[in-house]
């Protein structure tokens, strides 16, 4: 079983019920963060140290709250995407949960995050690395923008085993 959105091309995304606003995380977000990430699997115990560090450490990083629950995040740093290359900006992650999937969630934040890295640098390009099989995810950056630039086993660290990754560029 995947834990990718499901993903029918063409379909437009539905609107959250209710309203879900965008803002940028904080410390007090530890717990809200990690219970994002534990939709993708694990406990939110598992995923606080990393919430916690992602919150110290991104250079943005923004949390989509509806009726004051955490939804989802996406969040950019410097990164190099090969080893000994300069560093690069890299969506360092991108997760809704399941229960709002395919309601323009990801897509503004997504969008919101592109903004807060073009004000930090101007013209320079960003990159996301996405597995292969996340055809919706795919989509959502060529959508805003993004083209390919490569296929891995590994980009950034990330290994796909038994897969393949997908390098995106923007800008």
């Amino acid at each position: 079983m995947s834990d990718f959105a499901v993903y029918v091309p063409g379909v437009k995304p539905s609107a959250v019920a209710g309203s879900f606003i965008t803002r940028a995380a904080v410390t007090a977000d530890v717990d809200a963060l990690a219970t994002v990430m534990a939709a993708r699997g694990g406990s939110v115990e598992e995923h606080a140290d990393h919430a916690r560090k992602m919150i110290e450490r991104l250079d943005v990083l923004l949390i989509a709250e509806k009726d004051g629950d955490a939804v989802g995040w996406c969040g950019v740093q410097k990164f190099a995407i090969h080893p000994e290359a300069d560093p690069e900006w890299l969506i360092a992650g991108l997760t809704v949960i399941p229960d709002v999937r395919r309601q323009g969630v990801a897509a503004r934040l997504l969008s919101q995050v592109l903004r807060d890295a073009s004000k930090r640098a101007p013209g320079e390009s960003v990159y996301s690395v996405i597995n292969a099989r996340n055809l919706a995810s795919i989509d959502l950056h060529l959508k805003l923008g993004f083209v390919e630039v490569g296929r891995s086993a590994s980009y950034a660290g990330i290994e796909f085993t038994g897969g393949e990754g997908v390098l995106l560029r923007r800008g």
